[in-house]
């Protein structure tokens, strides 16, 4: 029984029970679940979630793909190394674990963008610091990739432990002819967001694992007690989904290389993520494609980021199409 159907048979008359909305804002948020319902259900999905990625654990998260960085963290116990421009939710792991955090130089490529953690840099910091351990973004917000194996090799050189954020490669795994490697593969933990190249809803995400160890314990320390069935209802769907969707890829990487033919664009690594360059203009870009109903994931002063998922119809991808060629050319089609 789905949480639909639990709805349907037991909740049409009178909920005695939280939240107080009383189902009026959705009928599927509940918080108060009868013995009988969901059971093991999620633990049965998180299992054949886990099967698809080859994933020894695998958590579901309904708090993002932070909580998955901090419970890492936490788990972790020691300092480490990670890149200067890493996501807001390593500081804020490093500060709950109370470990030292070390930082790679700040340092830019030839196209003004931060540059990738190599193992040469990373070996050079863990002599500086006595750092055994690193938290490695990948991919980042532009679809680059490190080389995670040769900065896999350095950790284990030293006995420590590679952490991945892997927030925007969720889809990696499920394409692997198509993709870079999945970080999970490299690292001892990883967490991944469901719903940003996924179909789950947002603030959803994956922790996976080598080893359970602690992580339950840490999950707990830092989740919350009233989870929302409606974002693992999502997760289910979506994880599902992903499984049902990966032919999809193909048609979005013929789709991807015509879009880089005809528009300048960043070469990178994952070919779902179009980083069109605008020089100078990212902000004039992104508005102006706003008004023609195409907006973008992010912008900074050069470029203009947007992702490609399978929901991505042929009729969505006309109008990213359309819109980028009358704000760029001044043509409607």
């Amino acid at each position: 029984m789905g949480l639909n159907g639990y709805i349907d048979k037991y909740l049409p008359l009178f909920r005695g029970h939280t939240p107080g909305h009383k189902g009026k804002r959705d009928k599927r948020d509940l918080t108060e679940i009868l013995d009988d319902f969901p059971g093991d259900l999620i633990e049965k999905s998180e299992a054949r979630t886990a099967k698809l990625y080859g994933a020894p654990y695998l958590r579901y998260l309904v708090g993002g793909s932070s909580i998955g960085i901090k419970a890492s963290l936490l788990e972790l116990g020691e300092s480490f190394v990670t890149d200067f421009y890493r996501h807001r939710a390593v500081d804020e792991g490093a500060r709950l674990a109370k470990v030292n955090v070390y930082y790679t130089p700040e340092a830019y490529d030839e196209n003004g963008l931060p540059t990738l953690m190599t193992a040469q840099t990373l070996s050079r910091v863990m002599d500086e610091t006595g750092a055994r351990n690193a938290l490695v973004q990948y991919p980042d917000y532009y679809g680059r990739v490190p080389d995670l194996q040769a900065i896999s090799d350095v950790v284990k050189a030293r006995g420590g432990k590679l952490l991945c954020d892997s927030a925007h490669g969720a889809h990696f795994a499920l394409r692997p002819d198509l993709f870079p490697p999945s970080a999970h593969i490299f690292a001892h933990t990883c967490n991944m967001s469901a719903h940003k190249t996924l179909g789950a809803m947002t603030q959803t995400a994956l922790l996976l694992a080598k080893e359970r160890g602690g992580l339950d314990d840490k999950l707990d320390d830092l989740g919350t007690t009233s989870p929302n069935y409606i974002l693992l209802a999502s997760l289910e769907k979506g994880m599902a989904e992903a499984e049902d969707l990966r032919e999809r890829y193909d048609a979005l990487k013929v789709f991807a290389q015509e879009f880089a033919d005809e528009f300048e664009c960043l070469e990178n690594d994952d070919f779902t993520r179009l980083v069109l360059i605008v020089r100078g203009k990212g902000e004039q870009t992104a508005y102006a494609l706003r008004d023609e109903g195409v907006v973008c994931e992010k912008y900074d002063d050069d470029r203009v980021v947007f992702i490609l998922t399978p929901y991505d119809d042929e009729i969505s991808l006309r109008a990213l199409v359309a819109g980028v060629r009358k704000v760029l050319k001044g043509k409607g089609k």
